[in-house]
């Protein structure tokens, strides 16, 4: 545990700047490649300002990043957003960076006054589902070949307000 809190030590969480769009495609493809072409995909998410997008940092360089869609009108905050996107350096899977991701991504969803976050993550991806069933998330819904590649997904939520 001692090492996990000295890498902590060293991770700070701020937004994304258009400057990090090719780090962010970069690391969407290493870890989402698998389930098809989502390095082009969150690219243009991150572009298109659909979304927050929170970078982590560890010394100063990126290891992580995490994206909320934000489905808001004018004249009323968002009742439900979708957290698009949350991926960690592999080198730096099981340190607390995707706790800490998640721990801002809800932060910020209270700040906007959302009622529920959703999100979709592969039936076979047992640390991510992990992940958000330890911060509440709940599942409610199996998408078969829901990826482009084919594999299935959990659709899972959570309520904040």
């Amino acid at each position: 545990m001692q090492k996990r809190l000295d890498y902590m030590d060293r991770v700070a969480v701020r937004a994304a700047r258009p400057a990090d769009v090719d780090y962010i495609r970069s690391l969407a493809k290493r870890v989402f490649g698998q389930y098809g072409p989502y390095e082009n995909i969150i690219a243009r998410w991150f572009v298109s300002g659909i979304a927050v997008t929170l970078l982590a940092l560890m010394e100063k360089q990126p290891v992580g990043f995490a994206m909320l869609c934000r489905f808001e009108r004018e004249w009323y905050p968002p009742v439900v957003s979708e957290l698009l996107a949350i991926a960690v350096e592999p080198a730096k899977w099981r340190i607390g960076i995707g706790d800490l991701l998640m721990r801002e991504v809800l932060t910020v969803a209270e700040e906007l006054k959302v009622a529920r976050v959703f999100l979709h993550t592969a039936v076979e991806n047992l640390p991510a589902r992990e992940l958000f069933k330890k911060y509440g998330f709940a599942a409610f819904e199996l998408k078969e070949n829901f990826y482009p590649k084919g594999q299935d997904a959990l659709m899972m939520y959570k309520n904040i307000a």
